[in-house]
């Protein structure tokens, strides 16, 4: 556990150097977890992670806040050289991942310039005190929002620490969910050794 314990804030602390160091600001927490057990055991044994989880909370990039932003990574494969000559964990492969962003609503009212109301399921803004259903897709590094006959501006989606590739839109209550499938280690935590006491 203090080994597990160890890594976890390794991740944590390069990931916060990493987005500092873009110029990004984190204004909530970051959290790194790792789950596999026996830690240790695991690692020597199979040479792998069940799950590797990175999330920032209230992250502002080029003045648009998201609510969080994270991978969930799964079958984390190691370096089994540098584990046993170096005692370093070093994240080679996953087996799959996602990865997971949220805006709350008022920010995407703020960015469309019109009162945005998100339900489970369903969007709409408001016009003229009527509600027009809207709907959300990702577009590229956009974020469209369409409402029959009225026009609003895409969102442009800056570049995001972890998340390399965004294409699905979920609607939730207050928030939107945007995801995409990974299927390589985020180039943040690709390739950096943990020191590991073993």
């Amino acid at each position: 556990m203090a080994a597990r314990g160890v890594a976890e804030d390794q991740l944590r602390k390069r990931v916060i150097t990493r987005v500092e160091s873009s110029g990004s600001g984190v204004d909530g927490p970051v959290s790194a977890s790792i789950s596999s057990f026996p830690f240790l055991g695991r690692l020597l044994v199979s040479g792998d992670i069940s799950e590797v989880d990175v999330a920032l909370q209230d992250l502002t990039v080029r003045g648009v806040t998201f609510a969080s932003v994270g991978v969930e990574l799964r079958t984390v494969r190691i370096d089994r050289d540098a584990l046993m000559q170096d005692r370093r964990v070093s994240l080679a492969s996953i087996g799959r991942g996602m990865a997971v962003v949220e805006i709350l609503g008022d920010e995407l009212s703020r960015l469309l310039g019109v009162p945005l109301v998100l339900q489970e399921g369903r969007a709409g803004v408001r016009v003229g005190g009527t509600l027009v259903t809207v709907a959300a897709r990702v577009e590229g590094s956009s974020l469209i929002v369409e409402a029959a006959g009225i026009s609003l501006p895409a969102i442009d989606i800056p570049p995001l620490p972890l998340v390399s590739c965004l294409d699905g839109a979920e609607i939730l209550s207050g928030r939107l969910r945007l995801t995409c499938v990974l299927d390589r280690v985020p180039i943040e935590l690709a390739g950096r050794s943990l020191q590991v006491p073993l």
